[in-house]
């Protein structure tokens, strides 16, 4: 006969934590003690509970907890009681807003928390079976592949069904601080979309905000473009590159002002992380002309590839911390070590920021799936183009992502365009080639 026994894991520095673990083994349920976030997380690793029960103030924070579980594709279903002495409205407020299933007020009589374990259990209850295939997916670089797909690369702007952001709660937008998607890109972006906008229409959503308007004419003119003449007009400067160019540098720019430009994050080296992703820009637009595809969408997609890393590098710098720990003590890959870890990698939570973010869902494919190509459902040129360059920027060492791995080129992309070694030769130098300009590009962006 299966266990039916509902096991919770409690989660408190103080003595109390035992004595709470206690009082619930006296209930009839199992019970576990982890005295910080960050034990939770690893002792999670071999003991899924089907409750967490944690106090706010614990090392790494109980709001953290409960919105790193909420974006892991492995431990989202499992809800969150928090906890504390002496709550303030403020504190009731962020617990709510964290995606916790509900909050108590110590000291509590253990009925009370009894109640509202079976309450959660009731309201929120454990799928039955694994996560989809897909969400395994874009974390576990170990799984095996799913069945065969067919291999069809549709319009951007047909509906797609497949991918996990259909089938899951998003619960990215919970994360405290996180910004609201940049208006003026959103507008942009529309307005490139459509076809129907003028270089003056474009240049007077821009000029709304005077320091994304500074940035942008810096791009334009950094080296990389070539210009004989600095560029000062912005309609010609929207003529010169095109409404989707102009669309990408917006972007570009306000992912790394709004998102990604932060101090006291969990060790991630900003300056070294955006070489990297600037650098697998530059590598994916040299191998989209090389391959004479995707050139439209591999700079921006290329840029964003590891979105996910600011996002866990900056709203969970304890829990990521303890992923740079492994990642230097045992030389792992930064996404071996966060699945080790946390449960998830920044490639699942960075294409669920680009879910929220309504990217285009070419986009959010090769955010989500770079690491392996071959479980990308759609959009998989995009996403195999990424991967090399990803790859590429890594053997050249520019930058760095948080690790010192190279890792081989996935066969699967490899095959995609039918490259063998002397063809991915011949890319690596073109991108070689390319990334003469590339740090003028990142001093304009962060100049």
């Amino acid at each position: 006969m299966a266990d039916k026994t509902k096991h919770v894991l409690i989660v408190d520095g103080d003595r109390l934590g035992g004595l709470i673990a206690k009082m619930l083994q006296q209930k009839q349920f199992g019970a576990e003690v982890a005295e910080n976030g960050i034990k939770a997380i690893v002792k999670m690793r071999t003991f899924q509970p089907d409750v967490v029960v944690a106090d706010i103030h614990i090392r790494g924070g109980g709001i953290k907890l409960a919105e790193l579980i909420g974006v892991s594709p492995k431990y989202r279903h499992i809800p969150v009681i928090l906890m504390s002495a002496n709550p303030t409205p403020d504190i009731v407020i962020r617990a709510a807003a964290s995606g916790a299933s509900s909050y108590l007020a110590k000291p509590f009589r253990p009925s009370d928390l009894e109640r509202r374990i079976m309450s959660a259990l009731t309201t929120r209850p454990v799928p039955e079976g694994p996560p989809p295939a897909a969400e395994l997916a874009s974390d576990d670089p170990d799984q095996p592949p799913p069945p065969p797909q067919v291999d069809v690369d549709p319009p951007e702007e047909e509906e797609e069904d497949d991918d996990t952001s259909s089938e899951i709660e998003n619960r990215v937008k919970s994360i405290e601080g996180l910004p609201a998607f940049p208006a003026t890109h959103a507008q942009i972006l529309e307005a490139a979309k459509s076809g129907d906008a003028s270089s003056d229409e474009i240049a007077e959503k821009l000029q709304i905000d005077p320091g994304l308007l500074a940035t942008v004419f810096k791009l334009v003119n950094s080296s990389y473009y070539g210009f004989n003449k600095p560029v000062k007009d912005l309609p010609l400067a929207v003529t010169l590159l095109g409404l989707e160019e102009v669309a990408n540098l917006v972007m570009a720019a306000q992912i790394f002002e709004n998102l990604g430009n932060y101090e006291d994050g969990a060790g991630l080296d900003l300056h070294e992380f955006w070489r990297h992703s600037v650098g697998t820009a530059f590598c994916s637009r040299a191998i989209a002309k090389k391959l004479n595809t995707e050139v439209d969408s591999a700079f921006l997609a290329g840029m964003l590839h590891d979105l996910g890393k600011i996002i866990l590098d900056r709203y969970f710098s304890d829990y990521y911390q303890s992923v740079f720990e492994i990642v230097h003590d045992e030389d792992l890959a930064i996404v071996q070590a966060e699945m080790e870890i946390l449960g998830l990698t920044h490639a699942s939570i960075g294409g669920q920021l680009a879910e929220e973010w309504k990217f285009p869902k070419p986009y959010f494919n090769a955010i989500t799936h770079h690491h392996n190509p071959k479980y990308a459902p759609r959009y998989q040129r995009l996403v195999c183009l990424i991967h090399l360059a990803d790859v590429i920027c890594r053997e050249l060492e520019f930058g760095n992502g948080g690790d010192s791995q190279t890792p081989p080129p996935d066969e699967s992309a490899l095959n995609r365009f039918s490259l063998g070694d002397r063809e991915f030769k011949i890319l690596k130098e073109a991108c070689e080639e390319e990334l003469a300009d590339a740090d003028s590009f990142l001093s304009a962006l962060s100049g």
